[in-house]
């Protein structure tokens, strides 16, 4: 099987135990039950210092893996996005998760702004972070990830401010009504790997214009994603999409 086709599995450290990398309960019923697996299948694990190993499944019925070696594998971008998202409803919330997981995003900030639908707070997102956190794993490992996104506590406004960038990002319909669209670009081209990029997005109903001047008043610049007006669910991709491609194959066109 080649190595791209086969499956991943994010492992903690304590795992591992010689050349034996012993399987969490729900990534082995994952193997046995889901993927079927038989003796000799060939999987990618991932440690907590995003290094990779090519490991062999001996026998089915044990809950471990027998590491044939060390491998070296590239699949992250090479600057760190942080997405700043005003929650939406919880099923659009998950469905960007996701997404943008696959897409390369680094961090994920729930945003608390005056014009989300959901109002929440640590305690109460704790419970509903357990599942997003499931799907960042999943996420990661179809995608060949070497790194699972982290995602944040609900922050408010004033709080994001502590979360410093090289570049610092607002999309603002307003600014599509005037067909500003070079902000984005002159930011993507002025990117060189390892900058750190802050892309704030509003909910469904947008931000309200007091927190967009609050934004450029503290270093944030609002910019335009084209002409058209998108959904709050569409527009973080569509910005993890135009990183992509500035990063990964602008070059090679």
């Amino acid at each position: 099987m080649r190595r791209e086709n086969m499956q991943r599995y994010f492992v903690s450290d304590k795992a591992f135990q010689g050349d034996i990398i012993k399987l969490s309960q729900e990534d082995f019923f994952h193997m046995q039950k889901v993927m079927r697996m038989k003796d000799g299948e060939k999987v990618t694990c991932v440690n907590e210092n995003e290094e990779v190993f090519l490991c062999e499944l001996s026998d089915h019925t044990q809950p471990e893996l027998h590491i044939i070696e060390k491998i070296e594998e590239k699949h992250e971008l090479d600057v760190c996005v942080r997405l700043i998202y005003g929650l939406p409803k919880l099923d659009k919330f998950e469905y960007v998760v996701q997404k943008c997981t696959e897409l390369g995003v680094s961090e994920i900030v729930p945003l608390l702004s005056k014009r989300s639908l959901i109002k929440t707070d640590a305690n109460r997102f704790e419970k509903k972070a357990e599942r997003m956190r499931k799907i960042i794993k999943e996420a990661s490992e179809q995608s060949k990830r070497e790194k699972i996104v982290k995602l944040h506590m609900p922050m408010t406004i004033k709080e994001i401010l502590a979360l410093k960038a090289d570049y610092l990002l607002v999309a603002d319909e307003e600014e599509s009504k005037q067909h500003e669209c070079q902000k984005f670009e002159l930011c993507l081209k002025s990117l060189k790997p390892k900058d750190v990029i802050n892309i704030v997005v509003g909910p469904e109903g947008g931000f309200d214009r007091e927190e967009i001047m609050f934004l450029k008043d503290n270093g944030y610049q609002s910019c335009s994603l084209g002409t058209r007006i998108l959904r709050s669910e569409t527009a973080p991709l569509y910005m993890m999409s135009v990183i992509g491609f500035y990063r990964e194959l602008k070059e090679a066109l």
